[in-house]
């Protein structure tokens, strides 16, 4: 290292303990291009920055390390598996951006358990972070926030359930999808196309391997009977469309006998 490197990287090194914020956020950023695996100790701090800055540099850092250093990626995991368990909202925020883009399936069960006990704000965060391990077992935790009231939240599950589903390769589809046909079958309604898994599962699909029969609006109905019907007519896709579908003209009291 020469006499200028050195009054450089002290330089630099000084930004981390700045009271700028940009300061700590351009210090976490010349560690993205310049950094070494010892190096990520000093960003994990920067996570929990409490200005939103430096926590997305620093989040954007740690995963551009774990890329270029595989052997750290464990580590990081374990960091962050235990920051998100304890920390304010904000930072939660920033875990589960770099917990979404590093997809390892050991993150899976603290995605799944913030999906099904956290209100809308973090759901929105863990959807779009579980919606990248590409995993048709997440679809049973997704099928309740995909009916969400909150739309931001139900889009992010909907692209993310749509997302998992086409990433199941072509001879697989009707085997591990089938069993989701419903949830499937929402989210198309919603986005107001059928998708041509559904009509694999439509047409393909062994009868005794189809969900159970659920009840859709009048108006889903028409619209899927729709969205079918710009399809090539296929006797089966009716068949299989009408095993599946009972109409719900009057909202039920569940209160009542």
């Amino acid at each position: 290292m020469t006499f200028i490197d050195f009054l450089r990287s002290l330089t630099i090194s000084r930004k981390l303990k700045s009271n700028d914020p940009l300061d700590r956020a351009y210090y976490s950023l010349f560690i993205r291009r310049r950094g070494k695996e010892k190096d990520i100790k000093k960003i994990y701090p920067l996570l929990e920055d409490s200005d939103w800055n430096v926590r997305n540099a620093a989040a954007s850092t740690m995963v551009e390390l774990a890329s270029k250093y595989p052997e750290i990626k464990a580590a990081i995991l374990n960091h962050l598996h235990k920051l998100i368990e304890g920390s304010s909202l904000a930072i939660k925020l920033s875990t589960l951006e770099v917990l979404g883009h590093l997809k390892d399936y050991a993150s899976k069960p603290y995605l799944v358990k913030i999906l099904e006990e956290s209100d809308y704000d973090l759901q929105y965060a863990a959807i779009r972070a579980i919606g990248y391990l590409d995993d048709v077992d997440v679809l049973y935790s997704l099928k309740n926030v995909v009916y969400a009231r909150d739309y931001i939240t139900r889009r992010a599950a909907i692209l993310s359930v749509v997302r998992i589903a086409n990433s199941v390769p072509d001879e697989k589809q009707i085997e591990q999808l089938t069993h989701h046909t419903h949830i499937l079958l929402e989210c198309y309604l919603e986005l107001d196309e059928l998708g041509e898994i559904i009509c694999k599962i439509l047409d393909y699909a062994e009868v005794g391997n189809l969900p159970d029969m659920k009840g859709y609006s009048e108006s889903e109905i028409v619209k899927l009977e729709g969205l079918i019907e710009q399809q090539d007519y296929n006797v089966e896709i009716y068949q299989n469309f009408a095993r599946l579908i009972f109409p719900v003209y009057f909202p039920l009291d569940k209160g009542t006998d």
